[in-house]
């Protein structure tokens, strides 16, 4: 699984980015979670404090919009990579 990231002011410009390659077979919906938890790290690692995230993942997205209700334990590990979305503004 590898995965990255491109972190983008407002114009466009280029303040920073990851990426990492893991040595693992997992499911499509697990691989977009661990993108989304090292996004949000990168995004702390650099002091932002107003945040855009993009995901081409619906149920990825539809479990961030519905966090606290998914019973599941991927959503489950979803609430808890949202909770550290609560230092954030989102735009």
């Amino acid at each position: 699984m590898g995965y990255r990231m491109i972190v983008r002011d407002a114009d466009g410009f280029v303040l920073g980015g990851s990426g990492s390659f893991k040595d693992t077979v997992i499911d499509i919906e697990w691989a977009e979670l661990i993108a989304f938890e090292e996004s949000v790290k990168v995004v702390g690692d650099l002091n932002i404090s107003k945040a855009v995230f993009e995901s081409d993942c619906a149920s990825l997205v539809n479990k961030i919009k519905k966090r606290g209700m998914d019973i599941t334990i991927l959503g489950q590990c979803m609430d808890k990579a949202c909770m550290k979305l609560d230092n954030f503004i989102f735009g």
